[in-house]
């Protein structure tokens, strides 16, 4: 695997442009350092990278996630975020663990994001027990990451939204002071609202939103008010 690990590092610097590397860091608030890789040339390389490497098993992906994961630059954890993603066919239940693990581990909003809506978003798809459960958990963490993951996770369901757990999700932090609560309430009813406008609009009349998450879940539809 180190073999594999330093065939991906010479790809990345190989499609990395030196120029950006640091307002890229800047931009992330300096939480990650960086290669330089953009993403349309990331997604390049991965074309070249994929083509002689994919994980053969379960354990194999997992070891590679895990070492991703662990590495400095933070383009190695987009890499490992869409691996995981890209091989769903051999998640297990258990993987709710390493889920758990990138969402609370060199934590921001590009990975809990990605993460939320393609990566959980699937799992509880595969595995729809785990859902009640799991965001139970999350909706009661003191991890506001894990929370906006919860608020979010549904973002790609439309119509198969589970309501009750969307509303269970968002009503906790509708007061809080927290950005990153308010913009992901916002978020999930402007998102959902695509499917269902009118549930939206009673929604946010009937609870006291906060300016930012109101002004998010209504940002298309202000007319209708």
């Amino acid at each position: 695997m180190e073999q594999v690990f330093e065939t991906l590092k010479y790809l990345l610097v190989e499609f990395s442009t030196p120029e950006k590397q640091l307002p890229m860091q800047k931009y992330m608030k300096n939480l990650f350092p960086y290669i330089g890789v953009t993403s349309p040339n990331r997604n390049e390389a991965m074309k070249i990278f994929n083509k002689a490497y994919s994980p053969e098993n379960h354990n194999e992906l997992i070891q590679w996630v895990e070492l991703l994961w662990n590495s400095n630059e933070r383009e190695y954890q987009y890499v490992a975020m869409e691996t995981f993603h890209k091989n769903k066919k051999l998640w297990i239940e258990d993987d709710l663990q390493t889920i758990e693990f990138i969402m609370t581990h060199k934590s921001w909003w590009d990975s809990i994001d990605f993460i939320a809506a393609n990566i959980v978003g699937d799992f509880f798809k595969k595995f729809p027990h785990l859902f009640e459960p799991t965001l139970k958990k999350w909706i009661d963490s003191n991890n506001m990451w894990v929370n906006r993951t919860a608020i979010i996770c549904q973002l790609k369901y439309k119509d198969s939204t589970n309501l009750v757990w969307l509303e269970k999700a968002i009503l906790p932090y509708i007061n809080s002071k927290e950005f990153f609560h308010l913009k992901a309430i916002g978020w999930a009813l402007r998102q959902y609202a695509r499917t269902d406008v009118d549930w939206v609009i009673d929604f946010v009349n009937k609870h006291p939103l906060k300016p930012l998450s109101r002004r998010e879940a209504l940002k298309h539809y202000k007319h209708l008010i």
